[in-house]
């Protein structure tokens, strides 16, 4: 008896040496998941803007195909240092390992406060709109709108913070509502078309390509690029990928084909029921659109688009407040933003800070402000990204890359996003320049919280100890 209880509480202890995440990830599984997530919920915001600056159907067209080329283009140079260093898992990873601390950490600071916290307030925003224009059957008040997104992001913010498992469960649901929505959108343009309604076709191109001021062609261009955000995703999935120098430029070849044809038929789509002028003056345009083709189905659109943005956000936060997290790893961020809730394992204070931006951006932009903020980093973080890649090119030659880019294509899509940056400059000063100076103050932040290691001694006594009251209040435990 004595000998079978011992026997029973024998542990068998295995060393492992190396552990590695299962490449799990097949050709098909990666064209899906760009797919699903390229684009969000642009579709049915961006088309207002850049109709806008193209002045004309056929060019609005073309733009945007050619911002698909373009982040078609920007997303293959990811792909290969994506294969470089599948476990780096991003843009911030890739400029920290090629150019050091300085760049790393200024993408890390550019990305938290000018593309994550600006989109998580555009999403609301958008969810809050779709959500009240139907009801008032008109363009709600700004405050309104505001209100009522800021409710949605508190509360997404909430239930992540609490409720990640249960959120999750939902997320592939919420995902499916963009893809039905744009196929009743793409649907009913098709009916109209065969109905003979081609009236806002006819004369696609009033004006010719040399009338178009070049200020408003590069802002159109920018919005299309802004459009087809997303596929980021795609580098931190790298590690997972069965052959990724095989499977995942084929996906984003595969994919971006897809997404930019779906893409040119909503618009087209928009194009056929609703005149220059409803484009000209609505943001809720997938809402317009249900109302001049068939209005019982408006409420559904409504709904579905609603329930898209929701899906959009819960992912960002997700996904996005995991980058500040690793930041703080990286000794990026405060030590704070690198722990845990000991009992929901989240990363509490990240996403509570990166909420109290979010709510900063909400409250003091527009729609307009949104995008531009988030384009323009997304411009420079390509810019960046770009560089590293071939600056690895000449430093590094014989590097074992599993996937090589079109070294033509890399340089000109570098080209193309530094043209379009300083052309944007231009037209839009104040606005553009706004951005690129909340941007800069990441270098005194550098300097004064990351370089300078020799700080007083009551200086790090009074961080730490509101570092410890925090951790007390909030239960938070350092992540191992």
């Amino acid at each position: 008896m004595e000998q079978s209880e011992s026997e029973s509480r024998t542990v068998v202890v295995t060393e492992v040496d190396h552990v590695s995440m299962k490449k799990s990830i097949s050709l098909l599984h990666c064209t899906a998941i760009l797919i699903s997530v390229t684009g969000h919920i642009s579709i049915f915001i961006t088309p207002t803007a850049i109709f806008q600056y193209s002045e004309s159907v056929g060019i609005s067209l073309l733009i945007w195909c050619v911002g698909g080329m373009i982040n078609m283009g920007v997303c293959l140079c990811f792909t290969e240092m994506g294969t470089i260093y599948p476990k780096a898992g991003g843009g911030y990873a890739y400029v920290l390992k090629v150019f050091g601390d300085l760049p790393g950490f200024m993408i890390m600071y550019g990305y938290i406060i000018m593309i994550c916290c600006p989109f998580w307030a555009f999403v609301a925003y958008i969810a809050s709109l779709y959500t009240l224009q139907p009801i008032q059957g008109c363009r709600p008040s700004e405050m309104t709108v505001k209100l009522l997104a800021a409710w949605i992001l508190v509360t997404l913010v909430a239930l992540n913070c609490v409720y990640m498992k249960y959120v999750t469960k939902v997320q592939a649901f919420l995902s499916l509502t963009k893809i039905i929505a744009l196929l009743i959108i793409i649907t009913g343009g098709i009916v109209r078309l065969i109905q003979g309604e081609t009236e806002n076709l006819v004369n696609a191109f009033p004006k010719t390509a040399e009338s178009l001021e070049a200020g408003n062609l590069a802002m159109a261009i920018f919005f299309s690029i802004f459009t087809y955000g997303g596929w980021q995703v795609l580098c931190s999935l790298m590690e997972e990928v069965r052959d990724p120098g095989r499977d995942a430029p084929r996906a984003v070849y595969l994919s971006f084909a897809i997404i930019v044809l779906k893409y040119i038929l909503t618009n087209l789509a928009y194009f056929i029921v609703l005149s220059p002028h409803q484009i000209l003056h609505t943001d809720a345009i997938a809402v317009i659109f249900t109302d001049m083709l068939y209005p019982p189905m408006t409420p559904v659109i409504s709904i579905l688009v609603g329930l898209c943005c929701v899906g959009v956000l819960n992912a960002s936060i997700m996904g996005h407040s995991r980058i500040l997290f690793a930041g703080a790893r990286n000794g990026h961020a405060p030590l704070i933003l690198g722990t845990l809730h000991v009992r929901f394992l989240t990363p509490w204070a990240a996403i509570i800070v990166m909420s109290a931006w979010s709510l900063v951006m909400l409250v003091t932009g527009g729609l307009t402000t949104f995008m531009e903020f988030i384009q323009v980093f997304s411009t420079i973080l390509s810019i960046c990204v770009i560089s590293a890649q071939l600056y690895l090119r000449k430093t590094q030659p014989d590097i074992n890359r599993p996937f090589k880019a079109n070294l033509v294509m890399a340089v000109t899509v570098l080209a193309v996003n530094a043209i379009l940056l300083v052309m944007c400059v231009v037209a839009a000063p104040k606005r553009i320049g706004l951005g690129l100076g909340v941007w800069l103050t990441g270098i005194p932040v550098y300097i004064v919280f990351v370089q300078w290691k020799s700080k007083p001694k009551g200086f790090n006594k009074c961080m730490a100890k509101i570092t410890r009251s925090i951790q007390k209040g909030l239960l938070l435990g350092k992540s191992v």
